[in-house]
């Protein structure tokens, strides 16, 4: 074989192999992550209550779509434009980009802050009728400069591949401060207000470690002058705040629906049953940092074959990975409700189960939303993103006032599968790349076969034979998906010699 024929299975096997790590990397931060949110909410469900932990998730969403809008897109624009001019050691406008992206979105994102500040009562008393909520939202307008910062920063670190500094301020270290400072002040009462105080210190925090890491990634960069393509970050940009946009819309449009439609302890039910789902797509999450500048690297480089092989080959990991989770909430997720967070929650059991099913659609498309952001098609998914939104918005306007948070669960399952659907259908007609994870037809069967059971076993009332069935579940699936390298522990553990 001459060395032209090897080159590529090198570089091919490169990919995989810095993808396979990188991702194994930000696993492992994402699980930390993970486990700290889980413990924050049922810290926050236990000592505030439904009423009260209701209170504090609306002020939080409020928090993060003004925090989106001042980001304006720039945290997926510099991960996009950074390894560009890296890779052409384009210095100058390598730091034209960088202090243009953070002082545009600083300066918005505290305009936005001060306009939540003085709209927070009409906001919280007209659209969500709640005295609680306006006593609290003031205070947490001051997180959005700092929670835009910090975003924008990890976004550039990704951009230098740089990805458990890119992760640690906001998937640690703000966590972790919250937790310690909100169990400390509630010790002196239990207020909605110390949660939101606590998460401030941790968005400050967060804030303050990621402008050192960057301060550090930068020092040894020089040039001249500083040239900045302000047409071609806007143009990326908009769009990816567009995108964005929906995708916030999307998650958090049955939550403020719920707010609007029914009461804050519904919001507290189902806000709590959401976040719980949300933990199937944390190994999405996780290789959503190092994959996606991957799949720009390789796009540029024009090897379509490469570009199949880690797309396909990450979008298995992904599932892989989700399915343990996915199986342990299915067969468990009343208990988990009922116990871990209290009686009153096991009501969101009938939402957790629909929602589960949204989530399966989404992790077997792995990174299409990212794929088509990095390969130019980011105005084609802020299309599909901004429709699925509305129709979400629509079907949580229909279906809320009939059945409850099941209706806002039902209205959130069907969008999200249908925006992974149609997204996946947008990729392979524009560059014949199928995203699916391989080897579904054995996941479709065996989630075929545990329903199938998991219906008798309730049929019957034989609650035991739901561990056990999770117990056998888990040893089938894990132990194919070891054999077969569905996870990636040999890329992790072993590095890759050629010949």
């Amino acid at each position: 074989m001459t060395e032209s024929n090897r080159e590529p299975a090198i570089q091919k096997e490169d990919y995989l192999s810095k993808g396979a790590r990188g991702g194994a990397l930000s696993f492992a931060v994402k699980t930390g992550s993970t486990l700290l949110a889980f413990l924050n909410q049922v810290l926050l469900a236990r000592i505030l209550g439904a009423e009260g932990i209701g209170e504090v998730l609306l002020a939080v969403s409020v928090v993060k779509i003004f925090g989106l809008v001042g980001k304006f897109g720039m945290e997926e624009a510099m991960m996009r434009f950074v390894p560009s001019y890296v890779g052409k050691n384009d210095n100058a406008r390598l730091r034209g980009a960088l202090s243009f992206s953070l002082q545009f979105s600083l300066l918005l994102s505290v305009v936005l802050g001060v306009v939540l500040w003085l709209c927070s009562n009409l906001l919280a008393t007209g659209l969500f009728h709640s005295e609680g909520l306006a006593r609290i939202l003031p205070f947490a307008a001051v997180a959005i400069p700092l929670t835009v910062v910090y975003e924008v920063i990890g976004g550039i670190m990704k951009g230098f591949k740089e990805t458990m500094k890119a992760l640690l301020p906001q998937f640690l270290i703000s966590p972790l401060l919250r937790i310690v400072l909100f169990l400390y002040l509630s010790l002196f009462a239990s207020d909605p207000l110390y949660a939101i105080v606590a998460y401030i210190a941790g968005d400050l925090l967060a804030m303050i470690v990621a402008i050192a890491f960057l301060r550090n990634k930068t020092r040894g960069i020089r040039a001249l002058d500083r040239q900045t393509e302000r047409r071609k970050i806007f143009n990326v940009a908009y769009t990816m705040i567009f995108t964005g946009f929906g995708v916030y819309l999307f998650t958090q449009a049955d939550l403020w629906m719920v707010g609007m439609l029914t009461s804050t302890e519904d919001v507290g039910i189902y806000g709590v049953t959401a976040k719980l789902v949300t933990l199937t797509a944390f190994p999405l999450s996780a290789f959503s940092a190092i994959i996606p500048p991957l799949i720009s690297s390789i796009h540029t480089s024009g090897d379509l074959d490469e570009l199949k092989r880690v797309v396909r080959g990450s979008s298995r990991w992904i599932f892989s990975a989700s399915m343990p989770i996915i199986l342990t909430l299915f067969l468990e997720g009343n208990i988990i409700l009922k116990y871990l967070f209290g009686a009153n929650f096991a009501a969101g059991h009938a939402a957790l189960l629909i929602l589960l099913a949204g989530q399966v659609v989404n992790a077997g498309a792995g990174l299409v939303g990212y794929f088509l952001q990095m390969t130019g098609e980011h105005k084609g998914y802020m299309k599909i993103m901004i429709f699925f939104s509305i129709a979400n918005i629509i079907l949580n306007f229909l279906l809320i006032p009939l059945y409850g948070i099941n209706g806002a669960a039902m209205s959130t399952a069907v969008c999200l599968a249908m925006i992974n659907i149609v997204s996946v259908i947008a990729v392979y007609k524009k560059v014949s790349v199928l995203t699916l994870a391989k080897g579904l037809g054995f996941d479709a069967l065996f989630i075929a076969v545990v329903v199938i059971i998991y219906m008798l076993c309730r049929h019957y009332h034989f609650d035991v034979g739901y561990h056990i069935l999770l117990a056998f579940s888990l040893a089938v699936y894990l132990g194919k998906s070891f054999m077969k390298n569905d996870i990636p522990w040999r890329l992790i553990l072993t590095k890759y010699r050629p010949g």
